[in-house]
């Protein structure tokens, strides 16, 4: 199958999946209209974990430019090279937006990023990352308290007891805690934050920047090894 055939079959995948999606609810909150094909998913991940290029994703749920990286930016890497096979993309979501003089609880960063990780329990994390984007209200005004959350990841197909019930518990909040710690040793500050081959870049970029930056990994992890001093020297004849 050619790499262009592929692209056409997880457009089409994706199209179906928002004729799924539409309808859920109505009204309340807004439907992305986004599916990825099952076949990609892998947790908080997308695409073959031997794959030859990794982008790392740093981001908070509340970060606005986040949300159009998410929602617009990242689909189409998807479609050309997450399907195609050359990249992975690994997912990493911080709590770091959020107001630090309320309890963890309380914090409208640290709410939906554990809710990520009890999402991904049930095998909604990319329906959920989702739904909270398209459903941004604001930052730390109250448009990721508690409830709102819960009613958002209902509204992507989370069964809403045991997404209750892990977000009460201590992995969740040990697993954001591992994330925010992670982003603290790199010297992340600012979302979102990506790393290719061990590069950091910051901010907002396009499809075709971060293709083009996707396409020379690509070559570089590709070449061949260069010869080594001694090496050359003695094939001089």
């Amino acid at each position: 199958m050619t790499i262009a055939a592929v692209i056409v079959g997880v457009l089409i995948v994706v199209v179906v999946g928002i004729g799924q999606l539409g309808g859920r609810v109505s009204g309340t909150f807004e439907d992305p209209a986004m599916a990825y094909p099952a076949a990609l998913l892998d947790g908080a991940n997308l695409g073959k974990a031997d794959a030859p290029v990794v982008m790392q994703v740093y981001e908070d749920y509340q970060c606005p430019v986040c949300a159009k990286y998410s929602l617009d930016v990242e689909p189409v890497l998807v479609s050309q090279y997450v399907a195609a096979g050359t990249l992975r993309i690994e997912h990493n979501d911080l709590g770091i937006l959020g107001n630090p003089r309320v309890p963890p609880a309380e914090n409208e960063s640290i709410i939906p990023a554990r809710g990520a990780f009890c999402a991904n329990e049930q095998g909604k994390y990319w329906d959920y990352a989702h739904w909270i984007y398209a459903n941004q209200d604001g930052e730390n005004a109250g448009g990721f308290r508690r409830d709102r959350v819960v009613a958002i990841a209902e509204a992507a197909g989370v069964e809403p007891a045991a997404f209750n019930a892990c977000m009460d518990g201590t992995a969740a909040a040990a697993a954001v805690d591992a994330a925010n710690a992670k982003s603290t040793e790199l010297g992340i500050n600012s979302t979102p934050t990506m790393y290719i081959g061990g590069k950091q870049y910051v901010g907002l970029k396009t499809a075709a920047e971060l293709g083009a930056l996707i396409e020379a990994e690509l070559a570089a992890s590709s070449a061949p090894p260069s010869a080594s001093p001694a090496a050359s020297a003695s094939a001089v004849p």
